[in-house]
């Protein structure tokens, strides 16, 4: 008997779109966790950042296998570096436990390496224990762990706060740079953060921030709307990603549900914000949430790069 075809490794094209959409399972339904991914276009998520590869495995004409690296510029221990972000890695069911997977990674290790990557970074569930083994194998150690909460915004009906307000960080440098400053001390946080995460369409997806406060607490929080770029329809599609949270004081969740309550006015139905597990933010929201992903944050070290030392994690909205 004729044995089966080995894959072949390349770069994917946009030839490889449709079938990388059914390599993934992309579904119309668009719930719970599912909104995380949600996406007419595959190559959305790459287009995000400023270098990014998508490498495919194909096997006989078809596509079996891909993983998606994006890199950027960085921040570790307060020193610049480049690291690169591993996502979306697919195998076809019935080809899964062959080597495949590792074969993608290591391939694209040695592409992030090639660039001058000092880290190879990832996000993988808690519960997803194959990928966790391999990874393992590979090198890979878990730093850090978050949850990626989807709220659901009519949950925070009857929360009484104060009225909230918009800014445009964009516009307004010095409150940009106040910002920025707050997350400086976080490992792996980008390096141009203001441009990167901070610029509004098309540069970027940022749509502004709000923020709301008392006597006794405060709310604030930035709005990463990718929905366009992801070939959604904003008018049905009701769920965009928050980041830069900020909750203070013992009032801090009615100032946060007057920021819903706005959101809520503009048609959001869902916030899709990642927190670091054990903060006092995620604890505050998780029972406002329709569904959690518990995430482990996987690193990799390249060229000899010393090990990440403890701290936070800086969590980039575009993963």
């Amino acid at each position: 008997m004729q044995e089966p075809a080995r894959a072949v490794l390349r770069e994917a094209t946009e030839d490889d779109h449709s079938a990388l959409l059914a390599l993934e399972g992309t579904s119309s339904s668009h719930t719970g966790a599912e909104l995380l991914q949600a996406r007419t276009d595959f190559f959305a998520r790459t287009q995000a950042y400023p270098v990014a590869q998508v490498l495919v495995a194909e096997r006989e004409g078809a596509v079996v296998g891909v993983e998606c690296l994006a890199l950027t510029d960085v921040r570790v221990n307060g020193v610049g570096c480049t690291a690169g972000y591993s996502f979306n890695t697919r195998v076809q069911p019935g080809l899964q436990r062959k080597g495949l997977g590792p074969a993608l990674l290591e391939a694209a290790e040695g592409w992030a390496d090639g660039q001058g990557a000092a880290y190879l970074t990832g996000l993988i569930k808690t519960t997803n224990a194959p990928s966790m083994k391999m990874v393992t194998a590979l090198g890979f150690e878990t730093v850090a762990r978050f949850d990626y909460l989807v709220l659901e915004l009519a949950r925070f009906d009857g929360i009484a706060g104060p009225r909230a307000v918009r800014v445009d960080l964009y516009q307004d440098p010095h409150l940009l740079g106040l910002r920025v400053a707050a997350s400086r001390s976080h490992h792996f946080v980008p390096l141009f953060l203001e441009k990167e995460l901070f610029s509004p369409p098309p540069e970027g997806a940022y749509a502004g921030s709000w923020t709301a406060s008392n006597p006794h607490g405060t709310a604030w929080l930035s709005l990463w709307d990718d929905r366009a770029a992801r070939g959604l329809d904003p008018v049905t599609f009701g769920a965009v990603k928050a980041f830069d949270l900020m909750l203070e004081g013992p009032e801090a969740l009615g100032a946060f549900a007057s920021i819903v309550g706005a959101l809520r006015t503009g048609g959001i139905r869902h916030l899709l914000i990642p927190l670091p597990a054990e903060s006092y933010a995620c604890a505050l929201l998780t029972p406002f949430a329709a569904e959690v992903v518990d995430m482990n944050f996987v690193v990799k070290r390249l060229r000899g790069c010393s090990p990440v030392p403890p701290g936070p994690i800086y969590f980039d909205i575009r993963h």
